[in-house]
């Protein structure tokens, strides 16, 4: 077996260019005091020798790590892509690093997660919940060690710290409201798992758009599932083979709303002269798919953003500043063809 290579440290670097230890190690923390040019040799001698800065070691030492531990429930999600996309550069702005766990929307996977990352002695937890996740007491280690947690769109029940959230309940009248005015009588919803704080809120937002117009809430038509494709296909064929269809369908993320346009063209009924469709979240595929999907807009990119501010803050100054302990972005209803 090959033997594995001795790391490269701060003192090999040091012997090298004649330095002192301490000075080696303020230039790669690029410490003022350190002038330019000393920093610029001892960073490209680090690089050409191939040394790796072992930041447990540091963060050990300095007492934090620069790192923010990342739960969501799955990468592949357009909504926590663009997410994580506006996590990744507000971090960077802030120095900031990011390790991100996948939970695979399992309560098993996420109490791993928050264990590992607490190991890890990360600065701070930025998390999404599963959709099963219906408590936060295994989040206990980041609260009881005033550690800063903040979630963001989805949030367990009851959670009391800092949350990012959209405004699902507007979303669902919005959705429901938009189909109702657009002829719609008889409304179905594709709703996820309803221990899930973001699907109580649109159902919500429906229930309360349907008795605005003095229309009749009907248990047949609340289609309950984890909201994926297969899923979505499912209920479609369930909701299609019905005697009584809808003439309506609001759906509470855009891959089932797609997936449902996807089954209604198989079974050649029309969207939207038969049904109209209404989705959330304003993924890619929403502009994509024929006809192009009404959706609701929720801004992905820009929460990720406030959430990274937010747990910076609380890093760096605890509860002394202000900071909304629950703040709500606003929404906004995207009309395309499947509504017309």
């Amino acid at each position: 077996m090959k033997e594995r290579s001795t790391k490269i440290t701060i003192y090999d670097i040091a012997r090298v260019l004649n330095l002192s230890a301490s000075t080696v190690s303020r230039a790669l923390q690029n410490n003022k005091l350190i002038n330019q040019e000393t920093r610029d040799k001892v960073r490209q001698t680090a690089t050409e020798m191939g040394y790796v800065p072992n930041w447990i070691a540091s963060s050990l030492r300095k007492n934090r790590s620069n790192i923010l531990g990342l739960i969501v429930p799955r990468t592949s999600m357009y909504f926590q892509s663009t997410a994580i996309s506006g996590i990744q550069h507000e971090a960077h702005k802030y120095g900031f690093s990011i390790v991100i766990g996948q939970s695979d929307d399992t309560v098993e996977m996420e109490k791993e997660l928050v264990n590992t990352f607490f190991s890890l002695r990360v600065d701070g937890l930025l998390a999404v919940s599963s959709m099963y996740t219906t408590h936060y007491e295994h989040f206990t280690p980041f609260i009881k060690n005033n550690i800063p947690l903040v979630f963001y769109d989805r949030v367990p029940t009851e959670f009391p710290g800092y949350t990012i959230t959209g405004d699902d309940f507007k979303g669902g009248f919005l959705a429901t409201e938009h189909l109702i005015r657009q002829g719609c009588k008889r409304i179905a919803l594709f709703s996820g798992i309803l221990s899930c704080n973001l699907y109580q809120q649109r159902l919500s937002g429906y229930k309360t758009a349907l008795e605005k117009y003095d229309i009749p809430f009907d248990e047949q038509l609340l289609y309950v599932h984890n909201l994926t494709s297969e899923a979505a296909t499912t209920a479609s064929q369930e909701l299609l083979a019905a005697t009584e269809r809808p003439d309506g369908l609001f759906a509470a993320n855009d891959t089932s709303a797609v997936a449902f346009i996807q089954e209604a063209k198989r079974q050649r009924v029309d969207i939207p002269k038969q049904i109209k469709v209404v989705g959330y979240s304003n993924d890619q595929s929403s502009r994509i798919i024929t006809p192009a999907l009404t959706t609701i807009e929720q801004s992905g990119y820009k929460m990720g953003q406030k959430a990274v501010d937010t747990i910076v803050k609380l890093i760096n100054y605890g509860d002394t500043m202000k900071i909304t302990k629950h703040f709500v972005f606003p929404v906004e209803l995207i009309e395309r063809e499947s509504s017309e």
